[in-house]
């Protein structure tokens, strides 16, 4: 009985997930910053490569596993960034999964001589699949275990998905705006379904703040950044608010997932999580890894979230740079 019991809530947690169609998220968000906000393409000083695993409430089974790679690359002759993000998530027993695949621009303007803007855009496209074969849908139960079922299914949908953000910033503090899938796309795969994706709204910025500034060795500097990211879809929204201390070689981090003041229902406070990062960088690679300790009442079942991000630059930057250079961490 409690077996089945489990069976069921999942099945509610699943088809709900569906329905609400929320994105995936990172807790290292700005170690993945084109998904973002497509403004971030190309800010880096030099071209780069970022790879990005995550493994959502592993306790769960067939729950979430995002895999996410970018590149982008900064052409100073138009004071433009391009890029290409491509990710996946599976979920579910139906394995259902979403691919993006995110062409990125973004273009660069100095409002003055230590603060800049950069306007993104991402034309993308959206796929959306699932095994119906693993599933089981009310008429079959009602009629003993039927073979079939009624419902009409789409084994695969795919869709035009357009975002944008906007980005400010100088040599210590950023602040930015991005929205996505402002067309709101259909995207049910049931024929004949008229569920769409609802935009999401992200709000995000920080600064960094050098303890050291004399040290002329970059990675023999000292600092501590504080940054935050409020984002919210539909009905809900959640905010991401730590810091990281850098010095030598070395990062950690440590951040709140949550909005506690805010109850969707009596009795359930948005507390999602409290995550702890832990890095590693040279001149031209950045490792990080964190891991998510639920807070909700997920807590005793869910064993958090792992998240790994691998970030490579293909040049040592130089020390003598014409462009203001977005200081956001890079875990």
């Amino acid at each position: 009985m409690i077996k089945l019991i489990k069976h069921i809530g999942f099945i509610i947690v699943f088809c709900y997930s569906i329905a609400s169609a929320q994105d995936i998220h990172f807790t290292q968000f700005y170690a993945t910053p084109m998904y973002l906000n497509p403004a971030f393409t190309g800010a880096n000083a030099c071209s780069r490569v970022t790879l990005t695993y995550r493994n959502q409430w592993p306790g769960i089974n067939k729950t979430y596993r995002t895999y996410m790679a970018s590149a982008d690359h900064y052409l100073s002759q138009f004071n433009m960034g391009i890029g290409l993000l491509v990710a996946s998530d599976v979920a579910g027993t139906g394995n259902l999964k979403t691919t993006i695949i995110n062409p990125q621009f973004a273009y660069e303007a100095k409002l003055g001589r230590d603060f800049g803007m950069r306007f993104g855009m991402q034309p993308g496209v959206n796929i959306r699949s699932i095994n119906y074969n693993n599933l089981l849908f009310g008429d079959q139960i009602a009629n003993g275990g039927a073979a079939s079922s009624v419902e009409i299914p789409i084994a695969t949908k795919t869709y035009f998905d357009l975002g944008s953000g906007v980005l400010f910033y100088s040599s210590k503090y950023w602040g930015g705006i991005s929205l996505s899938h402002i067309n709101k796309p259909a995207e049910s795969l049931v024929d004949g379904g008229e569920a769409v994706r609802p935009m999401k709204y992200s709000f995000h910025g920080g600064g960094k703040f050098v303890i050291n500034p004399d040290e002329k060795d970059d990675l023999q500097k000292k600092s501590v950044t504080a940054a935050f990211n409020y984002r919210g879809q539909r009905k809900f929204d959640q905010l991401d608010i730590g810091f990281y201390y850098m010095q030598s070689i070395a990062t950690i981090g440590v951040w709140y997932r949550g909005l506690p003041i805010k109850q969707y229902q009596p009795g359930y406070p948005n507390n999602d999580a409290i995550a702890f990062i832990i890095g590693a960088r040279t001149k031209r690679m950045n490792v990080g890894y964190s891991y998510d300790i639920t807070i909700s009442k997920l807590a005793g079942a869910s064993k958090g979230a792992h998240e790994v991000n691998i970030s490579y630059q293909f040049c040592v930057p130089k020390k003598k740079k014409k462009r203001i250079e977005v200081v956001c961490p890079k875990f």
